[in-house]
């Protein structure tokens, strides 16, 4: 990335801005001769390199540096930095859920793949249990959004997220950052990196995060809950015998043994039966709301709950991986050929009725095993006529062993799950980009996907009290198979109004394939198959620049067609109510996004965000039996916005330099289902967040103080919701407020 200054052409971008109609007149601001900028940042979102302002879709980029300085740490930390990004961790961060635009999935088992497309080092990860891994050593960040199919491996419908590790040089590079902060928390990383040879360069980065306890407390056994082990090691080789050729290899090693978040109990029923009040309300209120048995959670502080554990709470993961990016420039084209595996195990304890009772306790024993291959030839040069073709191939199972326990609850006994779950996924892409005018460009892309995932699942009721008290009998000896295929593309247009100004409009159709509920079944129309989703996306956007580049401006409006979306509802199958994952019926999304840059001075940085949406579910499916027309989606909040403001403090004279940035987010009320019920939502809340750094006149040594929610916001992270059933509500509560140093050594 480098400064740049735009030229002025005042007149063509105030026409810009007012053909958006989406701000109001421009700041007068004096444009003086100082190079003050905003930064250019540079962005491979298209397979191509490009600048964030000349690529026609609606996107975010972080720089690895940004993103440690606002401590993201974990890939769910992006909810509060992108508009319209919607980001929970169940159980803490053991299945992250992303939303876009209120594009996401509703269901957080493991064997069911994720709507939004994240990619680390150009792999995607197919399950949300991969979506944990810890961030370090980051060249950047990509959020884009809407339906990304006719450039990436894995068809995505929400978006999809890039993370890009720091790749070798042949420049010696090196840092080092070390971390303390509340509950004992200690953050060691770093990476060290050069030229071997004149053709070979290696890489290496590391990091280890340790605590003891934290800020949940299980108030039976006075357990303080937040323990984390986390090692993470990456090692890259860059390998350039010739010009022509690049080959980048890389491989890391996770190994993470850290507490799982305890759920907090949440009933509905009133003690003498029927819904209680604070259902009614749409508030938590135990004591006057019980469960099934007449349990309610006892403790006053939300931060202390109840838990059986028969389990435990710890989650011990193993995590190995290997990527493989060979680029060869063939003179007009480029060939690239990324490789991926994934292998990872993880074993953890819940207590999944949330409640001193031992109704629903569980022990999930997960082994994934992923491989893929995609091959791109795109063509260069700068000619009107650009191209990408691309086919793509990948392979991987889901092994799920999940024990339950149910000793206190009225069927007493226990019950064991095993399934699993394969899937083969092909597909052919392309997108073209032909340049009409000097200023006028048309881009077409399509899809083919074809994908065949096979599902063996049994269970059985182990009756070790032997005193098994009617629970129905569980489901065994299920083989089946999906088998989908689709056609996808998208067409766009985009056009420089002015040197400063392009405006961008695009139709596209994202898919999504169908899969399997793994929960426990009693009834085999439980797990019958849920077919695709599509998505049909229309925006219309614009990406300025202003002030002699001080300030930009990117905002967008968009709406979604949203077809057979799935979530979990309610429904009738062999004349059994059940709950069930399955395709729910339609819904439409419609929203306005804007993201503001600015730098007024060579001091000050200001970066505003927003995204205001409606969605509502216009149809239900036959099947299903509730009535969620007109309710929103999940994990949808009707408004999110974030601001960063960081200021350089003129300590220059004094030996060193500083600076304040003050971050924080809102997000406006959500639901957690769509059944939209008040017990399981969030209202509208806002976090706080702020870093006071020293630099060293050399820029190599940094120390900072740091602090996040710093309002001690208490918050509902992410809900379930089952009223009406056997088992309680449950929910899970955002992080408490926590603070910290931290010092880093650059060389």
């Amino acid at each position: 990335m480098h400064s740049y200054k735009r030229p002025p052409s005042a007149r063509g971008r105030l026409t810009g801005l007012c053909v958006l109609s989406f701000c109001a007149a421009a700041p007068a601001m004096a444009q003086d001769s100082a190079a003050v900028s905003v930064e250019e940042v540079v962005v491979t979102a298209q397979r191509r390199a490009e600048t964030l302002q000349k690529v026609p879709i609606s996107i975010t980029a972080l720089s690895g540096e940004q993103a440690q300085q606002l401590n993201l740490t974990k890939a769910s930390d992006l909810s509060g930095i992108s508009p319209g990004v919607f980001a929970v961790g169940s159980r803490g961060d053991a299945n992250p859920v992303f939303a876009i635009r209120g594009i996401g999935l509703n269901d957080t088992f493991a064997n069911n793949n994720p709507t939004v497309g994240v990619y680390l080092d150009d792999i995607v990860q197919p399950f949300t249990p991969l979506l944990g891994f810890p961030v370090f050593d980051l060249e950047r960040i990509e959020v884009l959004k809407g339906p990304q199919g006719t450039l990436y491996g894995r068809n995505t419908t929400g978006g999809a997220i890039n993370f890009i590790s720091k790749a070798p040089s042949q420049q010696f590079d090196a840092y080092a950052t070390a971390s303390y902060g509340r509950f004992g928390r200690t953050d060691i990383e770093g990476a060290i990196g050069g030229g071997i040879t004149d053709t070979l360069a290696l890489r290496f980065a590391g990091k280890v995060t340790d605590q003891s306890g934290g800020w949940q407390t299980n108030a039976l056994t006075g357990e303080k809950i937040g323990d984390k082990d986390v090692k993470a090691a990456r090692l890259m080789a860059l390998w350039t015998p010739t010009d022509d050729l690049e080959v980048l290899l890389k491989a890391s090693i996770l190994e993470d043994r850290s507490d799982t978040q305890l759920r907090e109990h949440v009933g509905y029923y009133a003690p003498g039966g029927g819904p209680c009040s604070g259902f009614l309300q749409g508030i938590r209120d135990e004591g006057n709301c019980v469960n099934s048995l007449g349990y309610f959670d006892p403790t006053p502080d939300r931060r202390t709950v109840e838990a059986s554990e028969v389990y435990g709470h710890v989650a011990d993961t193993s995590s190995r991986d290997v990527m493989l990016n060979v680029k060869y420039d063939m003179g007009m084209a480029t060939l690239t050929s990324v490789t991926g595996y994934i292998d990872f195990k993880r074993s953890s304890g819940d207590d999944s009725d949330g409640s001193a009772l031992v109704l629903l306790d569980s022990l999930f024993n997960d082994d994934i095993e992923a491989f893929s291959q995609e091959l791109r030839l795109a063509s260069n040069g700068d000619g009107p006529f650009s191209w990408m073709v691309g086919a793509y191939y990948s392979w991987d199972q889901l092994g799920s062993d999940i024990h339950q326990a149910l000793d206190d609850h009225f069927f007493r006994t226990r019950v064991s799950i095993d399934a699993l779950q394969k899937t083969t996924s092909y597909a052919l892409f392309s997108q073209v980009q032909y340049r009409l005018t000097d200023r006028l460009r048309l881009t077409g892309g399509a899809r083919y996907t074809e994908e065949k995932k096979t599902f063996k699942y049994d269970a059985l009721d182990t009756n070790p009290f032997g005193t098994s008290a009617g629970l129905p009998t569980p489901v065994a000896g299920i083989d089946d198979t999906l088998r989908e295929d689709v056609v996808t593309g998208k067409i766009g247009l985009d056009f420089d109004l002015t040197d400063d100004v392009m405006l961008y409009t695009s139709v596209s159709k994202g898919f999504k394939s169908g899969g399997y509920k793994s929960a426990i079944a009693f009834n085999p129309a439980e797990l019958d198959p849920f077919v695709g989703e599509n998505l049909y996306a229309y925006e219309l956007g614009a990406k300025s620049s202003w002030l002699g580049g001080k300030l930009q401006l990117n905002s967008a409006l968009y709406y979604y067609d949203y077809q057979d979306f799935q979530a979990f509802v309610t429904e009738i199958r062999s004349g059994i109510n059940v709950i069930v994952l399955n395709n729910a019926g339609d819904a439409e999304v419609y929203g306005l996004e804007a993201d503001l840059t600015a730098r007024p001075t060579d001091r000050l940085l200001v970066r505003l965000s927003a995204n205001a949406m409606k969605t509502e579910i216009t149809k239900i499916n036959p099947q299903v039996q509730a009535d969620y027309q007109g309710n929103r989606l999940a994990n949808a909040p009707e408004i999110t916005g974030s601001a960063i403001v960081r200021y350089d403090l003129p300590t220059e004279n004094m030996g060193f330099g500083s600076y304040v940035m003050v971050d924080g987010s809102f997000r406006g009320k959500t639901y957690y289902s769509v059944n939209n019920r008040g017990q399981s939502s969030q209202d509208s809340y806002a976090l706080l967040n702020a870093r006071v750094g020293f630099t060293s006149p050399d820029e190599r040594w940094e120390f900072a103080l740091w602090g996040r929610n710093l309002t001690d916001k208490l918050y509902v992270s992410t809900s379930y919701d089952n009223y009406g059933g056997i088992f309680p509500s449950q929910n899970f509560l955002g992080d408490p407020r926590t603070y910290g140093v931290s010092a880093t050594f650059r060389y």
